[in-house]
């Protein structure tokens, strides 16, 4: 019995726990991300022509930012969903810059 309590202790996955305050700045950031993304629209803080290649830039950073934070990408045991994320990203970059050039060219 106390062999098989040691071998269910050892298969335990190790996953650091940092507390709240890693998703509190994280939180804060989506935040100041957001904020810079609305005061660019509605001060028109920036120039016109700048403004939606801004906010598209600002939507990327914070996309990337949540799924490292909030979804566990930057964790051990994730390369999976890691691989798929980063597939169905080249793939549907991929479409867009087809439809583009098939569209307009």
């Amino acid at each position: 019995m106390g062999a098989q309590a040691h071998n269910e202790e050892v298969r335990k996955p190790k996953v650091k726990h940092d507390g709240p305050k890693r998703h509190i700045v994280a939180f804060i950031g989506s935040l100041v991300l957001t904020a810079l993304a609305f005061i660019a629209v509605a001060y028109e803080a920036i120039p016109s022509g700048f403004t939606v290649p801004f906010i598209v830039a600002l939507a990327f950073v914070q996309a990337f930012f949540q799924l490292y934070v909030w979804m566990h990408m930057d964790q051990k045991g994730h390369e999976f969903a890691r691989i798929s994320i980063f597939a169905g990203l080249f793939v549907i970059l991929l479409a867009i810059f087809v439809f583009i050039f098939w569209v307009w060219i």
